[in-house]
């Protein structure tokens, strides 16, 4: 069975109460008693903070001990524009959204993801007596959006001040869920959901986004490796991967046992890969601990020529970068020189060859700048 995803609520002094609460109150009645999300607060120490109007909140886990969130919600508050200032924070919730599937900003919790650096080109909003000051803080590229009560990114997502976190929140649980999940949360809890029509189209737009792999993935995950293979050996006349090695208990058991994640458009999966960390057998002494290993890249072949598969390599490199290692790893059949010489053409270095009877394989690396 599908674990449930976490939900991590950020805490700080002189954070706002709804901000809190109202994410956290959706995300719960949503979870489908427990199983589909596990909802938990967290500080930058397991110590009582003071939220703007004065009530006292003891957060479960601080920084050193949470649980690794798969949905990261950032409040706001007049303690944000202070908050925004505290480096440990910031580089946490950078660290922490670096493996979230999604991040929420809630009001003023955007100066957080600002000073955290993740709003490069992004469509931005905040409550709207704070857009002066966030204005002066993001990156050029990013876009002001005012006026709405969310904007999607894909994994970041903003809204608007106070209660507009509700109906962030709500978008939230509709997209990975559906809308009637949404609806019926927003009853048990005799809210009216504002829903931004503005954002909804713009998550239509051409939205790219990378997430975990999840069970009921396998189907369509399937489809783009039996694909992949049977155009390698049509195409190129030899046997990368075997078509009938792709079942779906192969894929189920990948996805459990491995950090797997999908590339989506338009909320169609066009491709996968994993992230691995441990020691392969078959590179010997060329294996070392500094770096993360891109395994079982796929793009599915309408895309071919679109950079979906450098901006992976990209997302990868930023993914393992944050875990703290230096270098990125992939190999590749030798026998495919389009591919190798991609990858050359990405900045990857050969580091060595792999010969078995049946098939042979190139190791590249690239140095995380």
């Amino acid at each position: 069975m599908e674990r449930a995803r976490n939900v991590a609520v950020l805490m700080y002094e002189k954070v706002d109460l709804l901000d809190i609460a109202g994410p956290f109150d959706v995300f719960g009645v949503s979870s489908n008693w427990g199983k589909d999300f596990k909802v938990y607060t967290v500080g930058e120490e397991q110590k009582p903070v003071t939220t703007v109007s004065g009530l006292t909140i003891h957060p479960k886990y601080s920084f050193d001990n949470c649980p690794l969130p798969d949905i990261l919600i950032v409040p706001g508050g007049l303690g944000s524009r202070t908050e925004m200032n505290n480096i440990i924070t910031t580089s946490w919730i950078s660290q922490t959204a670096a493996s979230a599937e999604i991040v929420l900003s809630v009001c003023t919790g955007a100066l957080l993801l600002a000073k955290a650096n993740l709003l490069d080109g992004l469509r931005v909003t905040t409550n709207r007596n704070a857009f002066d000051v966030l204005r002066e803080i993001v990156p050029p590229n990013a876009t002001i959006v005012e006026d709405v009560r969310y904007v999607d990114n894909g994994k970041i997502v903003m809204s608007a001040g106070v209660t507009a976190g509700f109906d962030a929140a709500l978008y939230v649980v509709a997209r990975l869920f559906g809308e009637e999940r949404a609806l019926a949360a927003a009853a048990k809890i005799e809210y009216h959901w504002h829903k931004d029509e503005k954002s909804a189209a713009q998550q239509q737009n051409d939205l790219f986004v990378i997430r975990k792999a999840q069970i009921n993935d396998v189907d369509e995950i399937q489809q783009l490796f039996v694909e992949a293979a049977q155009w390698i050996q049509v195409s190129k006349g030899f046997t990368q991967w075997r078509v009938d090695s792709f079942t779906k208990d192969y894929l189920t058991s990948f996805i459990h046992d491995q950090e797997v994640f999908v590339a989506c458009q338009n909320g169609e999966i066009i491709g996968c890969f994993s992230i691995q960390w441990q020691y392969e057998e078959i590179w010997g002494d060329l294996f070392h601990d500094d770096a993360g290993y891109v395994h079982r890249l796929v793009v599915a072949r309408k895309y071919k020529g679109e950079g979906i598969g450098s901006r992976i390599l990209s997302w990868s490199e930023d993914y393992i970068k944050n875990k703290g290692k230096g270098w990125l790893r992939l190999d590749c059949m030798a026998d495919n020189p389009t591919l190798n010489d991609y990858y050359r053409g990405l900045g990857f270095i050969h580091q060595g060859r792999y010969e078995s009877h049946a098939w042979s394989a190139h190791l590249y690396e690239r140095k995380i700048e």
